[in-house]
């Protein structure tokens, strides 16, 4: 089990294309290095630089090479992460998104009927990117 980055320069980096195979095996990675408070965990807080992100909030979902495709609204929320422990901020996202990834068929949707579903999943592929929520704090 590797331990979560707290580094926010590595975590500024942004992540490499994977394939599906080795993408499989790092969310099972990711998966049993999730501490059980989470709901979800980027690749790269584990020290992996790879496209692979898990999201466990109502279900299981695993996002290899995830791209946001569309999006609509505007929605704040209160995030925390695990790289930055103690720490949240007031946060900006889509109401509501579009996201392809190599290990769907199909396009996945996500809203605010499930916000906290829909915000980690833009918080997740905001740290393949390079970004933290830090980067997307939303002051009145």
């Amino acid at each position: 089990m590797r331990k979560i980055i707290l580094d926010t320069d590595f975590l500024s980096l942004p992540c490499e294309e994977v394939s599906v195979e080795e993408g499989l095996e790092i969310a099972h990675e990711l998966l049993d290095s999730m501490p059980g408070y989470a709901v979800g965990i980027a690749a790269n807080q584990l020290g992996i630089q790879k496209r692979v992100c898990v999201i466990d909030v109502d279900k299981t979902i695993i996002l290899i090479n995830p791209v946001i495709t569309q999006s609509k609204g505007e929605a704040t929320y209160w995030e925390g992460c695990i790289s930055y422990p103690g720490k949240s901020v007031l946060t900006k996202r889509f109401a509501s998104i579009t996201v392809e990834a190599d290990n769907h068929d199909i396009p996945l949707h996500f809203s605010t009927n499930n916000i906290l579903e829909c915000v980690c999943v833009q918080h997740e592929i905001d740290h393949l990117n390079g970004i933290t929520m830090f980067d997307r704090q939303y002051t009145e």
